[in-house]
């Protein structure tokens, strides 16, 4: 048996795969810990309104939608530890910053430094796995890798929920910045990403980012990040004001039946749903998976909007779960057929963009939109955006099914 004909290790049995996977869910912890919390830090420390608060919230994610592409495009030249190691430090500073300065250009700056860092930091964190796992082994890889995102977003709003009862706001942001540090140190024991074939070239040759390039890379992706940009709206809504939502409705904050604990429903629906819809994408094609998903989403956002109590919100918060499901891999599957490979990872970095103008506008729409007439309509708002985005993706796509799978899908960023 020659070594070409031996058999890959089993990437998730591996302590770097392990590695990455817990710096992924300790980067979803943080963010999902931290930005439900900015309401209640504006209105007590800084003395703000909602408006205020859809703002603040509002600065991460749109300095994210510049970060992700970037990220990748210096990470191709300079290597993926010391880009991920710079965002990582960025979070870190940003969230001590917002825990010891409560003032409003601080919590400013600390939102912006915030996205920028711990965006870069987890956009590369999937690369680095794409990297070392085994091509053949990418599809398992990533769908396990994935649910850490979910285990964050169900840990986060129980962590900073609890730490905000006992301590107050301050504390949350302070406990974030050790989570940050830790996978700050995750990321710098990982062993050195070699399977990309940028990561090989010599320096001078190494892809650069150029406006063809990316006016290629976003003419490839523009039409699914749509779908992405409005799917992702809701989850920022959900995480900025849903506990303001439902606890505006009578349900408590805390406890089993509480207001947090509709996170938790939604993070398990997810998991659930995906050991059970994995292969949809592949069996009935990306165009229809992606419409299951985004009618799925609309119809839990109206749930959630009409909810009076923790069961009517946890029922929104399951249609929503098995929506964003498969939502993620069909829409890449839509976005990266037309990607050729000098451009993948920048398409890519522009497709997770999308999202961060999703989860900027949620946070937007949710300031504004309660401002103005109340926490309701902003979450039916969103859910007809859902609606707008399966009509775009239905007029301008192609259903080429089926794509066979070949493995090399990216990380869901909301997983």
């Amino acid at each position: 048996m020659t070594p070409n004909d031996m058999v890959p290790r089993d990437i998730t049995r591996t302590l770097p795969f392990w590695l990455i996977f817990a710096a992924s869910a300790l980067g979803a912890m943080t963010n999902a810990a931290s930005t439900p919390i900015i309401p209640l830090y504006v209105a007590e420390i800084l003395g703000g309104g909602v408006t205020l608060s859809g703002v603040v919230i509002s600065l991460a994610a749109l300095a994210s939608i510049a970060a992700m592409p970037i990220a990748g495009s210096y990470a191709d030249r300079k290597g993926y530890r010391r880009i991920a190691l710079i965002g990582g430090g960025m979070a870190i500073v940003a969230l001590v910053l917002l825990a010891v300065v409560p003032t409003l250009w601080s919590a400013v700056t600390s939102r912006l430094l915030f996205g920028l860092g711990n965006s870069a930091a987890m956009t590369l964190v999937m690369a680095w796995l794409v990297a070392i796992a085994p091509p053949r082994q990418r599809g398992k890889a990533l769908s396990i890798y994935g649910l850490s995102v979910w285990l964050g977003v169900a840990a986060g709003p129980q962590l900073g929920s609890a730490v905000n009862q006992s301590f107050g706001p301050l504390a949350v942001f302070g406990v974030c910045a050790v989570l940050e540090l830790i996978t700050f140190i995750l990321i710098a024991s990982l062993p050195s990403p070699i399977g990309s074939a940028a990561a090989r070239a010599p320096r001078g040759e190494r892809p650069r980012l150029t406006g063809r390039a990316l006016m290629a890379a976003f003419g490839a992706v523009w039409v699914p990040g749509v779908a992405a940009a409005a799917a992702w709206c809701g989850e920022g809504l959900m995480l900025g004001f849903l506990i303001v939502h439902l606890t505006g409705r009578g349900v408590p904050e805390y406890g089993v039946f509480g207001a947090a604990s509709v996170f938790a429903v939604f993070a398990v629906s997810v998991i659930a749903a995906r050991l059970v819809l994995a292969g949809m994408p592949d069996r009935i094609g990306p165009l229809r998976s992606t419409g299951i998903s985004l009618t799925s989403l609309s119809a839990g956002m109206a749930t959630l909007a009409l909810a009076g109590d923790f069961w009517v919100a946890a029922v929104g918060a399951v249609l929503i779960g098995i929506g964003f499901s498969p939502l993620y891999p069909s829409l890449t599957m839509l976005a990266t057929r037309g990607l050729h490979d000098d451009n993948r990872a920048l398409g890519l970095g522009l497709f997770s963009s999308f999202t961060s103008v999703g989860y900027a506008g949620g946070a937007l729409i949710g300031g504004v939109v309660i401002a103005m007439f109340s926490s309701m309509w902003a979450f039916l708002l969103v859910a007809g955006l859902q609606l707008v985005a399966l009509a775009v993706v239905t007029i301008f796509t192609h259903d080429d099914h089926p794509r066979s799978g070949r493995g090399d899908e990216p990380r869901d960023p909301a997983a």
